[in-house]
């Protein structure tokens, strides 16, 4: 009987979150015929609010395709939530359920989300909801974490690691994030972080470039 391909699931809060915290493993995954879909909780409209969200709306759903098309993905869903209402929207059941129907038809063997040292209070709420579904056992398959904004991490440091050498990828996942050009303010003021986290986890992996996932369940 051949192999069952595995499956993996992203959830993140906002369109690129997956590439700058995951984007060089998805596409070394895809390389190896491994299949990964996202879902993006909120379209981050106030970033720019100097347009009107529907026009922030649209053109980040044609980057984020473009974007997933690079990396290899298997296609993007939303949560259809704005930035200012995702922290009162993301408690309601409704959303819980939605989470919980979306991995039983996915069947993923691992999940990727945000982590417990991020400093974006999005990207916390979305952690600590992946953390309520492990508590009440809605999830089986292993989980990983990764973090956007910060460099150290704090809490949770002794936590079970996943290193990925990403040195074959890395190119792709910076191709990837161009593909956001409305984040083009967002991609000058992370860009540095982004090289130097790969680089230094790299360093400490024997390797050129490398991503670092913590496993919380």
């Amino acid at each position: 009987m051949a192999k069952t391909m595995e499956k993996i699931l992203v959830l993140a809060a906002h369109n690129d979150d997956p590439i700058f915290g995951a984007g060089g493993t998805l596409a070394k995954y895809a390389k190896q015929n491994k299949k990964f879909k996202t879902i993006i909780f909120s379209y981050g409209e106030l970033s720019q609010p100097q347009l009107k969200p529907e026009i922030i709306i649209k053109t980040r759903k044609r980057e984020t395709n473009k974007a997933d098309k690079i990396l290899g993905g298997n296609g993007v869903e939303y949560m259809n939530m704005r930035d200012t209402n995702m922290l009162l929207k993301i408690r309601k059941p409704e959303v819980k359920q939605k989470i919980i129907d979306i991995i039983k038809k996915e069947k993923p063997d691992k999940i990727f989300t945000h982590g417990a040292n991020d400093i974006h209070t999005h990207h916390i709420v979305i952690y600590q909801l992946v953390k309520k579904l492990i508590k009440d056992k809605k999830i089986e398959c292993p989980i990983y974490s990764f973090d956007v904004w910060n460099i150290m991490k704090i809490r949770k440091r002794g936590l079970p690691k996943l290193v990925v050498d990403i040195t074959d990828t890395f190119e792709t996942k910076i191709q990837a994030l161009r593909a956001h050009k409305s984040q083009a303010n967002t991609l000058m003021s992370l860009g540095w972080l982004v090289h130097f986290k790969a680089r230094m986890n790299g360093w400490n992996n024997n390797c050129k470039y490398a991503e670092v996932f913590d496993k919380i369940n």
